[in-house]
C-alpha cells in the first residue's frame, strides 16, 4: 500500500507542476456532467407540453334525428369538447386538408369523423345499430414517440365520444322519466278509485256466475233421466221390428201361394176369391198392426230424444252466455282466470257440437218413422186393391187375372220396402244407443266442469277481494308518492353521472414531481460511466518507477486507480451538485451526492480493470457494456417490456443497481432496497479489483504484443507496456540450461509447425468473424422479434473471434520469445535465473521446513 501511496503522491505533484493539465482535468469533470444536465433539462416536463403536438380533426358529421332522443350531432359535441381540451394541439380543418397535413408532416396525426357518424351511433336506440368508425391517420416517420402520444389521444377521443353519446341518451331518458313522475301523482288518485270499483264489479259478477253454475246440477240430472227413458223406449224397437218381419214373412208366403194357384185354379177362382180377399185383408191388418207398433216406438224415441236435446241446448246456451259475461269482466285479463275461462269455453263448445250431431240423428229417426208409415199405407192400398179386384173380377175373371197378378206384385214390392225400412230402423237403433251413451258421458263431464268452474270462480272471487284490500292499503301509504317524487330528479345530473359513473382518485406512492427528476438517475449514471471511461482514455494506465523505487504489479494497479478515483469523485460531485441546482427532486441531498460518488467509484473500478487487463479490447468492451446497459438496466422502460435478451442481462448489469440506488434517493427509501443496491455495486467493485490484481501480471506479455502490433500500424495510440526484466518462466530457463540443443530443436519444430498453419488459422478466424455475423444479420432481418438475441450473439461471437485472433498472435509471440531464449548463451541464460534465485531459495527452504515438520510429526 505504501508503494501505491508513493505513486499517487508523485502523480499529483506532476499534475500540480503542469498548469495546462488542470484545464483538461476541469473539462473531464464538467463535460460528462453537461451530458446529464442537458438531458435532464430537456426531459424535465415533456408530457405537460403535449398541447404543442398538432393534431388535425375533420368533422363531417351531419347529425341525425331519432326518437326518443331527438336530433343528435355527436361530431359537433365532440368538437365542442376538444376545443376545451388542451391535452393535444387539436385544430379543425376539412378532411382533405387533414390528410394533407399528416402527409406533409405539419400534423402528427389526423382524425376524420364521417358524415353518417351520428346516424350509425344512434341506431343503438331502435336496434338498427351499425358500429361507426373514425378514420385515424398518423405519420410515424416524423417522430418515434409522437405516434404513441397521438394514439393516447385517439383513446381519449373514443372516451369523449362514448361519454357524450351516453350523456345525451341518459339526459333524454331522464327527461321522459321526470315527465312520467309528474303525471304519476295525478294518475294515482283517479286510478285508485277506478281500479277498486272495477274489482268490486268483477267480484259481484263472479258471485252471480258461481251461483248460476251451482244451479245447473238439477238440470243436468233431469237431462240424464231423459236419456235413461229414451234408452228404455229404444229397447222396445227390436221386439216390434221382429213382429213386423214375421207378419211380412206370412204376407210374402201368401202372395207366393196366390201367384202359384192363380194360373192353376183360374177356372175355380171365383169361389176362392173371397178367401183370397179375406186373407189379403188379414195380412194387411197384421202388417199395419206391426208397422204401427214400430212407428210408435220410433216416434216415442224421437220425441224423448227431441226433448232431451231441447234441454241440453238450453243448458249449452246458458253456459255460453255465462262464459261471455265472465270474459267481459276486468279480472278476465289475469293469466290464471283467462286459462280457466278458456278451458270452460272449449268444453261448452264440445257439448254444443254433440247436441248438433244428436239433432241430426233424431231427424233421421223421424224420417225412418215416416218411411214405415208410407210402406204401411202402400200395403193397405194393395190389400184394398186386391179386394176390389176380387169384387170386380167375379164378373170378368179372365180379364182381371192380370190385374190380380199386378196387385200381388205390388204387395210383394211393398213388403220388400217395409223389410228395408225395418233393417234401417235396426241400424239406427244402434246409432241412437251410442249417441245416448255419449250424451250420458257429456252430461257427466258437464256436471264435473260445472262444479270445478264454480270452485275456481270462488277462488278468483276470494283473490279479487284480497287484491282490492291490498290496493286500498297501497293507496293509503306514501310509497307511490315517494316514487313519483324520486322520478323528478335533474336530467342533467343523471346524464353527468351516467357519462362518467366512476372517478379515479390517484394517490402517488413515492411521488416524483417532474419527469426530469425521474430521468435523473439514468442520465447521471450515464454521465458517471462516460466520465470514468474518459479518464482511462486520457490518462496513462502504465505506471513508471521514476521516483518510487521498485514496485509490484499490484502497487502499480492500486496507485494509478487512486489517482483516477480522485477525479471520478470530482466528476460525481460536479454532476450531482448540478442536478440539485437544476432542481432535481431528492429525498435526501446528502444521500443523493454520496450515492453518486459510490456509483462513480464502482464504475471506475470496472472500467479500469477492463482497460488495464485488456487495453484496447477492454476499452471496446466498456463501450459495448454501456450500450447494452441503456435498454437492459430499465432506465427508460420497465424491464418487463424489454426483449428476453435484456431481461436475462438485467440482474448482472452495474447500471441496474446504480440507477435503483439513485431512484431511492430521489423518490424515497423503502426497506433495505437502497442497502441491497449499494451492496451489489460494492460486490461489482470487489470482483473488478480481484480480477484486475490477479490477471494483470499474467497478461503483461499479451499487452506488450498488442501494443507492439498496434504501434507498427502507425495509426493507433498505443501505450508502451512495461515488461518485467524476465519474460521467461523458470521451467523454460531450467530446460535451456539442462539441454540447450534439445530445447533449441524442440522450439524450432514448434515454430515451423505453427508458421505452416498460421496463414490458414488467421484466414479462418477472419472468415468466421465475417461470415457468422453476416448470417446473424440475415436472421435478424427475417425474424425481427429475435433481433436483441441475434445482436447479443453477434457481439459475443465477435468477442470470441477477437480473443481467438489475439490468442493466436500471443502464441506466435511466445514462440518467438522461446526462439530468442534458445539462441542465448549459457551466461545470458544464467543471468536471467540469478534474480529469481532468492525467491526460489526461499520457496525451497519453505518446502524443506514443511517436509521436516511433517516427518517430525
Amino acid at each position: 500500500m505504501r508503494g501505491s501511496v508513493r505513486i499517487f503522491r508523485r502523480d499529483l505533484l506532476r499534475l500540480v507542476s503542469v498548469p495546462a493539465a488542470w484545464i483538461v482535468i476541469i473539462g473531464l469533470a464538467f463535460v460528462p456532467a453537461l451530458y446529464a444536465w442537458f438531458n435532464i433539462v430537456g426531459f424535465w416536463d415533456p408530457y405537460n407540453q403535449t398541447s404543442r403536438i398538432r393534431v388535425a380533426v375533420a368533422n363531417e358529421d351531419e347529425g341525425w334525428t331519432r326518437e326518443p332522443i331527438g336530433f343528435v350531432n355527436v361530431g359537433a359535441m365532440l368538437q365542442e369538447r376538444l376545443e376545451d381540451n388542451d391535452q393535444l394541439g387539436w385544430h379543425f380543418v376539412s378532411a382533405d386538408q387533414a390528410r394533407a397535413e399528416v402527409e406533409r408532416g405539419d400534423s402528427y396525426a389526423a382524425f376524420v369523423i364521417p358524415a353518417d357518424f351520428s346516424k350509425s351511433l344512434t341506431g343503438v336506440v331502435d336496434g338498427t345499430f351499425t358500429r361507426p368508425s373514425i378514420a385515424y391517420y398518423v405519420n410515424e416517420k416524423n417522430n418515434a414517440v409522437a405516434p404513441k402520444i397521438t394514439q393516447a389521444g385517439a383513446t381519449a377521443l373514443d372516451n369523449q365520444i362514448n361519454s357524450a353519446f351516453v350523456a345525451t341518451v341518459a339526459r333524454t331518458l331522464s327527461e321522459r322519466v321526470s315527465e312520467a313522475g309528474a303525471s304519476l301523482t295525478s294518475a294515482l288518485e283517479t286510478g285508485q278509485s277506478e281500479l277498486v270499483g272495477a274489482m268490486g264489479r268483477a267480484t259481484s259478477g263472479l258471485g252471480s256466475a258461481r251461483a248460476s253454475l251451482e244451479g245447473m246440477d238439477p238440470q243436468i240430472e233431469g237431462a240424464k233421466a231423459s236419456v235413461s227413458t229414451a234408452r228404455t223406449a229404444l229397447s222396445g224397437i227390436d221386439g216390434a221390428a221382429s213382429s213386423a218381419e214375421a207378419s211380412l214373412g206370412t204376407a210374402d208366403h201368401l202372395v207366393s201361394d196366390a201367384r202359384a194357384s192363380l194360373s192353376s185354379f183360374s177356372s175355380g177362382l171365383s169361389s176362392s176369391l173371397d178367401g183370397l180377399a179375406s186373407q189379403a185383408s188379414q195380412a194387411a191388418a197384421g202388417a199395419a198392426s206391426a208397422g204401427g207398433a214400430l212407428d210408435g216406438g220410433l216416434q216415442g224415441a224421437a220425441g224423448a230424444v227431441g226433448g232431451l236435446l231441447g234441454e241440453a241446448s238450453s243448458i249449452n246456451t246458458a253456459n255460453g252466455q255465462l262464459l261471455a259475461d265472465l270474459q267481459g269482466l276486468p279480472i278476465a285479463s289475469d293469466p290464471a282466470v283467462s286459462g280457466v275461462l278458456g278451458s270452460l269455453s272449449a268444453q261448452n263448445t264440445a257439448v254444443g257440437s254433440a247436441i248438433t250431431d244428436l239433432t241430426a240423428l233424431n231427424s233421421s229417426i223421424s224420417g225412418t218413422s215416416t218411411a214405415v208409415a208410407t210402406a204401411l199405407d202402400s200395403m193397405s192400398s194393395a190389400a184394398s186393391a186386391v179386394s176390389d179386384a176380387v169384387s170386380s173380377g167375379r164378373a170378368a175373371l179372365d180379364d182381371q187375372v192380370p190385374a190380380i197378378s199386378s196387385a200381388l206384385d205390388q204387395m210383394a214390392a211393398s213388403s220388400a220396402h217395409l223389410r228395408a225400412a225395418l233393417a234401417t230402423a235396426r241400424s239406427l237403433r244402434a246409432q241412437v244407443s251410442g249417441l245416448l251413451d255419449q250424451m250420458d258421458s257429456l252430461l257427466d263431464g258437464a256436471s264435473a266442469a260445472s262444479s270445478q268452474s264454480a270452485a275456481n270462480l270462488g277462488a278468483i272471487e276470494s283473490d279479487l277481494s284480497s287484491a282490492s284490500t291490498d290496493i286500498q292499503s297501497i293507496a293509503s301509504s306514501n310509497s307511490l308518492t315517494a316514487l313519483a317524487a324520486s322520478l323528478g330528479v335533474s336530467p342533467e345530473a343523471i346524464a353527468a353521472f351516467v357519462a362518467s359513473p366512476t372517478s379515479i382518485q390517484t394517490e402517488a406512492v413515492f411521488p416524483v414531481a417532474a419527469y426530469g427528476s425521474a430521468m435523473a438517475p439514468l442520465f447521471t449514471n450515464l454521465a458517471l460511466w462516460v466520465g470514468a471511461f474518459s479518464l482511462v482514455i486520457l490518462f496513462k494506465l502504465e505506471v513508471d518507477e521514476e521516483g518510487t523505487g521498485p514496485l509490484t504489479s499490484a502497487q502499480k494497479y492500486l496507485g494509478r486507480w487512486m489517482l483516477l478515483a480522485v477525479f471520478a469523485v470530482a466528476q460525481a460531485l460536479v454532476v450531482s451538485a448540478g442536478d440539485l441546482v437544476i432542481g432535481v427532486q431528492t429525498a435526501s441531498r446528502t444521500a443523493f451526492v454520496g450515492t453518486a460518488v459510490l456509483v462513480s467509484l464502482a464504475f471506475l473500478s470496472i472500467i479500469y480493470m477492463l482497460a488495464t487487463c485488456l487495453q484496447h479490447i477492454g476499452k471496446g468492451l466498456c463501450v459495448i457494456i454501456v450500450v447494452v446497459q441503456i435498454p437492459g438496466a430499465a432506465g427508460l422502460y420497465p424491464i418487463e417490456m424489454m426483449p428476453s435478451f435484456f431481461r436475462a442481462l438485467h440482474p448482472a448489469l452495474p447500471f441496474t443497481y446504480g440507477i435503483n440506488a439513485l431512484r431511492e434517493t430521489v423518490g424515497g427509501f423503502y426497506g433495505n432496497h437502497y442497502a441491497l443496491d449499494i451492496g451489489v455495486l460494492g460486490a461489482h467493485t470487489l470482483i473488478a479489483f480481484a480480477i484486475g490484481l490477479a490477471l494483470r501480471p499474467h497478461l503483461v506479455n499479451l499487452n506488450a504484443m498488442m501494443t507492439r502490433e498496434l504501434s507498427q500500424s502507425g495509426l493507433f495510440v498505443a501505450e508502451t507496456t512495461r515488461v518485467p526484466s524476465s519474460r521467461y518462466r523458470l521451467t523454460q530457463i531450467i530446460s535451456v540450461l539442462a539441454d540447450h540443443e534439445g530445447y533449441q530443436r524442440g522450439v524450432a519444430r514448434r515454430i515451423e509447425r505453427f508458421e505452416r498453419r498460421y496463414p490458414a488459422i488467421k484466414r479462418g478466424g477472419l472468415a468466421a468473424g465475417i461470415v457468422v455475423p453476416a448470417v446473424l444479420a440475415v436472421l435478424s432481418v427475417t425474424n425481427a422479434a429475435e433481433v436483441p438475441i441475434v445482436l447479443g450473439a453477434w457481439i459475443v461471437w465477435l468477442l470470441i473471434v477477437i480473443l481467438f485472433l489475439v490468442g493466436v498472435e500471443y502464441l506466435r509471440e511466445a514462440l518467438d520469445r522461446q526462439r530468442l531464449l534458445s539462441t542465448m548463451g549459457e551466461s545470458d541464460v544464467r543471468s536471467l535465473l540469478r534474480p529469481r534465485c532468492p525467491a526460489a531459495r526461499a520457496r525451497v527452504m519453505a518446502g524443506a521446513a514443511a517436509i521436516t515438520a511433517s516427518l517430525a510429526s
